[in-house]
């Protein structure tokens, strides 16, 4: 298992680039972890664009079945489930 922590990315995460940094962070970890927890810690909100470029994409490579067993997302407010809910809905 890997921790993946966005605090650097603290606190918003609102633009192209810091989605594209956090996916390609995921995906290469992915590669060798089976679980990767991706703590939130610090992340006050995150842009609907960026939910759906990290998690949506995720959630479309990886499929319900394995997103749902591969990524374990720590530390998020009730306020980032729900933007990372909308994300995911988004891309289907």
């Amino acid at each position: 298992m890997k921790t993946i922590n966005l605090q650097d990315y603290a606190p918003i995460i609102s633009d192209n680039n810091s989605g594209e940094e956090i996916l390609n962070s995921i995906l290469e970890s992915l590669k060798t972890n089976e679980v990767i927890c991706i703590d939130m810690n610090g992340i006050k909100s995150m842009a609907t664009f960026s939910a759906k470029q990290v998690f949506g994409k995720l959630y479309l490579d990886l499929g319900p079945e394995n997103f749902f067993n591969r990524i374990e997302i720590l530390n998020a407010s009730d306020n980032i489930k729900t933007i990372i809910r909308i994300g995911i809905e988004g891309v289907l």
